[in-house]
């Protein structure tokens, strides 16, 4: 055969190789597709002293295929006779079949006072660790003020709506639902009455308080702002993230 038609064909499968290499690879990354998304809530509590503190919280929930994943956090205190030494708020992850009331908890790092590897009911472990609330249920029959619509994105506006407190109101609060396409198929909410408008997500909650005089306390609070939201993020952890999926699929019952 002529050399230079052999070195041809050489040539050919190895850019047939090549190519079959990277399809596979291809197949690889679709397969082990992993979605992120992070949820923060920030709510300003008002001092006696007047002084304002910031409390709250966040977590993140990935989605792999029919899986889901949520990355909780606690806090860890160390004590030696009765007096802290050490005191530090560490993650773990709670793995689970979208569709199932159970799944498994992980911990990052080992701790005698909690158990590792365990099954528990999904509604138990998460009722306390979401934000999902029905707070804002009775806005389902209220009609809002102001409807801001773009492409991809509906923003509904509550001015100081009706409550049912007997007691009077010192301050004016005004709502604001942010609703997007971009996650329409997030199973996470934060009020599933007010998560309503078809094809799209409630994905940001913001309540803006006037601020007021309160009697009670002898003190005017002043103006501030108390938000839920979601959002999808790059995950910069992903082989960790992929090892607890896998771990989960190979111990599950």
């Amino acid at each position: 055969m002529d050399v230079r038609i052999n070195k041809f064909i050489c040539s050919l499968i190895l850019i047939v190789i090549a190519d079959l290499n990277l399809f596979n690879c291809g197949i690889k990354e679709q397969s082990d597709k992993i979605r992120a998304i992070t949820l923060k809530q920030q709510t300003p509590v008002i001092n006696r002293d007047n002084s304002t503190t910031i409390v709250g919280g966040t977590y993140d929930v990935y989605l792999y295929n029919d899986l889901e994943m949520y990355k909780l956090n606690y806090r860890f205190d160390s004590m030696v006779n009765n007096e802290l030494v050490f005191q530090e708020y560490r993650d773990y992850y709670f793995v689970s079949h979208r569709d199932s009331a159970y799944g498994y908890q992980y911990l990052i790092k080992p701790d005698k006072a909690l158990f590792n590897n365990v099954r528990y009911k999904k509604d138990s472990l998460l009722k306390f660790k979401r934000f999902e609330s029905d707070i804002y249920d009775t806005l389902l029959n209220v009609k809002p003020d102001s409807v801001y619509r773009k492409k991809e994105e509906i923003v509904k506006i509550y001015k100081n709506p009706p409550t049912v407190d007997t007691v009077q109101q010192v301050e004016k609060f005004d709502l604001y639902f942010y609703y997007t396409k971009k996650l329409k198929d997030i199973q996470e909410t934060f009020s599933k009455k007010m998560d309503n408008e078809k094809g799209m997500k409630l994905v940001k909650i913001v309540v803006k308080a006037s601020g007021g005089f309160y009697k009670e306390f002898n003190m005017t609070f002043p103006p501030r702002e108390h938000f839920l939201e979601m959002k999808e993020i790059v995950i910069e952890n992903r082989d960790e993230v992929l090892k607890y999926f896998k771990r989960y699929k190979e111990e599950k019952p």
